[in-house]
C-alpha cells in the first residue's frame, strides 16, 4: 500500500514556531518595529530551510488580521518573490528602513520612572541599566547626545539612597574620582553591582 511522505516543504513549514504560540514572532505595527521583525523572520526562516514561496506565505501569519489583509495586496506576495514583497512592505511604512530609532524623551522616561522607585537589590540596577543602554547608545552614535550627557542622564535615574552610596564606593575605589563630573555610566554599574550584592557584605 502506497504511504504519501509529508512533502519536505510541509516539514520545513511545521519547524517554524506556530503562529501566536509563546515562541511565535510578532509584529505590533509600530514603524521603528518593522524592520527587526522582518530581519528576524529571515534568519528564522532560513534555519528552516524556507523557500521564498513559504517565506511569503509564512510572515503573514505572525501579523494581526488586519496587518495581513493589507500586506497580501503588496507586490510580491502573489508572485511568492519574497525580496519584492520585503521591499514593498518596507515602502509603506515610511522610515522603517532606518529601523529601530529612539528620542531622548524615551530615555528621559525611563530615567524618570525609575528616579521615583527604588534601587535596592542588584537586579533592580540590572533592569534599569538594560532599559537604559540601548536608547543611550543608540542616542549616543545619532549624535543626540555626548558621552558626558549620557553619563549624566544615567546618574539622573539613580534614586538618590543608591546613588550616594555609589558615590561613596567611587570615592573610595576611583583614583580620579570627582563631584564635578559625572562618572562613565559603565563604571557606575559596575559600583552598583559591588553595593547590591547579596554578598556584598558576606565576611571573608
Amino acid at each position: 500500500m502506497f504511504i504519501p511522505m509529508m512533502s519536505t516543504v510541509h516539514k520545513e513549514i511545521a519547524a517554524m514556531p506556530r503562529p501566536r504560540s509563546s515562541k511565535a514572532l510578532s509584529f505590533s505595527s509600530k514603524t521603528f518595529e518593522l524592520l527587526e521583525f522582518l530581519e528576524l523572520f529571515e534568519d528564522l526562516a532560513s534555519s528552516c530551510g524556507l523557500s521564498d514561496m513559504d517565506k511569503c506565505k509564512m510572515v503573514v501569519q505572525y501579523i494581526n488580521l488586519e496587518t495581513k489583509r493589507f500586506w497580501v495586496t503588496l507586490t510580491g506576495y502573489e508572485s511568492k518573490d519574497f525580496t519584492t514583497f520585503k521591499a514593498s512592505i518596507i515602502g509603506q511604512y515610511p522610515g522603517a528602513a532606518k529601523g529601530t530609532r529612539y528620542t531622548i524623551h524615551d530615555l528621559e522616561r525611563v530615567i524618570l520612572n525609575t528616579a521615583e522607585s527604588d534601587i535596592s537589590v542588584e537586579t533592580e540596577l540590572v533592569q534599569y541599566y538594560q532599559q537604559f543602554h540601548p536608547i543611550a547608545v543608540w542616542l549616543m552614535a545619532n549624535s543626540k547626545i555626548s558621552v558626558q550627557e549620557c553619563d549624566q542622564y544615567f546618574w539622573q535615574g539613580l534614586p538618590q539612597t543608591a546613588c550616594l552610596a555609589i558615590a561613596q564606593c567611587l570615592q573610595h575605589t576611583k583614583t580620579n574620582y570627582t563631584h564635578n563630573e559625572a562618572t562613565n555610566f559603565e563604571k557606575v554599574v559596575e559600583a552598583g553591582h559591588f553595593i547590591l550584592s547579596d554578598n556584598a557584605f558576606d565576611v571573608v
